[in-house]
């Protein structure tokens, strides 16, 4: 058994691995096997765009004919930042001394040197394949860079049946894997985001079911692997036992998370008005062990609630509590409470990494299925092969599952196999007089 096959031999060594992103750590190196974001495609104007990935510090730019590169942050010459560089028709040019290197990392200009040097040609820079789709940059920082995989296509950014709307800027300090078993946490939901009772608004509460039994013990949760990753299934009771109301939230590798529902309570739990077609969802950007940054993705749809009745174009969401402060109340986010992002920013950035001391119980089960998949990863990386695989569709399109709303009980599905998608009017939508189309109905 090699060094790093031992060091996902026992627990207490994989939860010290676990959290690594760097490129000579194991799960670094197994997180290298997929496309990562690395921006927003308006990011990149005319000028370099400085982003730190997997621990690496990088510059990513948009080239004269339009297309987008990844190359090392400092100059191979003097160590300057291409931070600073200029965009030219051949590549990247340091301002320093003019090196000039492709997107693939040639360096193809030394001005200052003498005519006929070649010595340009044993100078190649460090570069990472770029593509650009959906409205982000995209970025593979794993082995066989020149052939790399192809890029796996967002669902949401695929779409064509309503408005887009991509927000970048959200910088965490602290591990990217809080996010995630946070998402994957589902429990956590009936405690942390339901300590302010959610509100119906009027307009909507003649269509909203408020029997949905939202005590956990009395739900049915699963947390299953799928073709993509995993996701969460809550089943609950609602008083007409030919009706649930059902919920599934997606993860798929290596940091995309989907649900739907963005509502005045929690994301995907009752009030069940958020059930017409507002989706959200996002992706992380893995900036070093201690840090990422959060992209959000949502499509709205005429007809969305989120807080008032939407449009497309529209935004709604803030990053605050709404509970009145009091003057004695010094901690950092005081006030927290009432919105489901800072609820979750407050806690994940208090738990730091203090994975040894845990004491997991059974409502963690989806925290531990989402470990047990990053060890069976890791060891697989560790002993030359490949992690997970997320497959896609014949588009290329990773298709994952986001059910949200109230199903017929014979439709309710525990399993891998995805409920039905809202896509071009399908699964859960109200019909012209406000009423809810079933998942097994038809769209009027």
């Amino acid at each position: 058994m090699d060094t790093q096959t031992e060091s996902v031999a026992s627990n207490r060594e994989f939860l010290d691995a676990y959290i690594k992103t760097g490129p000579e750590t194991l799960a670094g190196k197994m997180l290298r096997h997929y496309w990562h974001p690395v921006c927003l495609s308006s990011n990149l104007k005319d000028i370099p765009y400085a982003v730190r990935m997997l621990g690496e510090d990088l510059v990513a730019f948009r080239g004269i004919d339009g297309k987008v590169g990844l190359v090392g942050a400092h100059c191979p010459h003097r160590g300057a930042s291409l931070e600073y560089a200029h965009v030219r028709k051949q590549g990247l040019q340091c301002c320093y001394h003019g090196w000039t290197f492709t997107p693939q990392g040639r360096c193809i200009d030394m001005p200052l040197e003498p005519v006929g040097s070649r010595f340009r040609d044993e100078v190649r820079h460090l570069w990472y394949p770029a593509e650009e789709w959906g409205g982000m940059v995209w970025c593979y920082m794993g082995a066989g860079k020149d052939a790399p995989p192809p890029l796996p296509k967002i669902d949401i950014l695929a779409r064509t049946d309503g408005e887009i709307s991509l927000a970048g800027g959200d910088i965490r300090q602290y591990s990217y894997l809080n996010f995630l078993e946070n998402f994957m946490d589902i429990g956590h939901a009936f405690v942390l985001h339901m300590l302010l009772p959610p509100e119906v608004p009027p307009e909507v509460a003649p269509y909203n079911n408020d029997t949905v039994d939202c005590d956990f013990r009395n739900a049915i949760w699963k947390v299953i692997e799928t073709h993509f990753g995993l996701k969460s299934i809550m089943v609950q009771n609602t008083a007409d036992p030919e009706f649930k109301h059902m919920g599934t939230w997606s993860l798929a590798l290596p940091t995309f998370y989907r649900f739907s529902g963005l509502g005045a309570g929690a994301a995907g739990l009752p009030p069940d008005f958020t059930d017409d077609r507002l989706e959200g969802a996002g992706m992380l950007r893995i900036i070093d062990d201690g840090n990422f940054e959060l992209f959000r993705f949502s499509l709205t749809r005429e007809g969305n609630y989120c807080g008032r009745l939407r449009k497309p174009g529209t935004q709604t969401g803030s990053l605050s509590g709404h509970l009145k402060v009091p003057d004695y109340d010094k901690r950092k986010y005081a006030g927290y409470e009432g919105v489901a992002r800072m609820e979750d920013l407050v806690v994940q950035e208090s738990q730091g990494v203090r994975r040894r001391d845990e004491f997991l119980v059974s409502s963690d089960v989806g925290v531990t299925l989402l470990r047990r998949l990053y060890r069976t990863s890791m060891r697989a990386v560790a002993e030359g092969g490949k992690p997970k695989r997320v497959v896609t569709d014949e588009n290329g399109i990773i298709q994952v599952d986001t059910f949200k709303g109230k199903v017929r009980t014979v439709d309710a599905k525990i399993g891998p196999e995805n409920m039905p998608s809202s896509e071009n009017g399908r699964g859960l939508i109200r019909d012209r007089d406000g009423r809810l189309v079933f998942a097994s109905g038809s769209v009027n």
